[in-house]
Formats: structure tokens, sequence, C-alpha cells
């Protein structure tokens, strides 16, 4: 994305003393740092939200059922500076994203976790009706884990959501970031904001 102020730089995701931010690549000649949330908002805003889906077998019934999410994190790489590891923005992250796809995806409801002990946004198996839990989708995701861990997931895109097509404001994406780690040269992870 290019930089409004110089029409130069990109725009980049690049981590200061205080957390993740976004500033273009001319540093120091241009200074345009914007918060993340409203970079994360005009990022979105011009490429769509990735859909991933694959095939995952259900706890319960054995049975092969698709899975779907989106990898906020794994979408917004080439906007890195260096190497950042974000937190996994997926399924049950961002409301108005969850919405579009409870209405589109048959088998993406809002069901009762019993881990959890509450309510999320979540995929039920397309055979038995079973909570696929987000630990194997979203946050671990057993099926497609050494693809999600070098970020090669573009085969898993079954589709894109349209920005228009989602109600999303810049303050739906605030918090986000609190969800964000870093890895440094030596791949030691450090926790950078605390919820």
């Amino acid at each position: 994305m290019k930089c409004s102020k110089c029409q130069n730089g990109n725009m980049k995701i690049k981590l200061g003393q205080y957390g993740l931010f976004a500033a273009c690549d001319k540093f120091p000649n241009c200074r345009n740092p914007i918060k993340l949330n409203k970079f994360l908002y005009e990022a979105l805003k011009k490429e769509g939200i990735n859909i991933y889906g694959w095939d995952h077998t259900c706890w319960k019934c054995k049975k092969t059922t698709k899975v779907y999410t989106y990898f906020i994190n794994k979408q917004l790489k080439p906007y890195m500076e260096e190497y950042i590891e974000l937190g996994n923005l997926g399924l049950d992250s961002c409301i108005p994203i969850d919405e579009y796809l409870k209405a589109n995806f048959s088998t993406i409801n809002k069901n009762y976790s019993n881990t959890q002990h509450k309510y999320c946004t979540s995929n039920n198996c397309s055979h038995c009706n079973a909570l696929i839990g987000n630990h194997f989708i979203v946050d671990d995701p057993h099926d497609i884990f050494n693809d999600w861990i070098t970020s090669d997931l573009d085969k898993y895109i079954v589709g894109k959501i349209p920005f228009e097509k989602l109600n999303i404001q810049e303050e739906d994406l605030t918090g986000l970031e609190e969800y964000y780690i870093q890895i440094g040269k030596k791949k030691q992870k450090k926790q950078l904001l605390f919820f």
C-alpha cells in the first residue's frame, strides 16, 4: 500500500517501543506513522478478506468435513517490514466477518463451547453437526500445520469477501493488536501486550 504522504514509499507493519504500528518504509525521509487498526482497515479495504478451507476429520463421526476460517495475520504478511508473527486472527475474532460467514456457509454457526464456557462462531461437521473447535482450525490448525507455519496458504483460499459486503468499522479492528507477538532472529517469542 502506497504511503499517502510521500507517494513514493510503501506502508509496512513495524515493531516499535510501544508495540506494532504501520509507517512508510522511506523513514526517516518520510515520517508517516499510523495506528495498526487504521492500517488493518485500509489494507483489508483494498484486498478484501481471504477465506481458507480444507478437509478435516471430525472427532466424533470420523468422517471428512470441510472447515473454513480467515487468517488476517497470514494475509498481511506482505505488509511486514521484517518477519513478525501476528497472533491467530481467525474465526470468532471479528464479528462482521463472522456474521458474513454464518450467512454464507451452512457449517459455520454460533455454538456453545464447553471448553470455553461461552458461545462462539465455529465450524460444525457437515455429517453429524459436532462442533469443530477453533483450537484445531484457528489457533493450531493440525491439518495444514506445515503450510501454516511457513505462511504458504494460498492453495487453501476458497474465496474472498469483498470489503464492501462487510460492515467493518475501524473500531472493529481495535484491540486485535493485543494478539501480536514478535519472533526474534533466534526464534524466541516475546509477548508484546497482554489481555
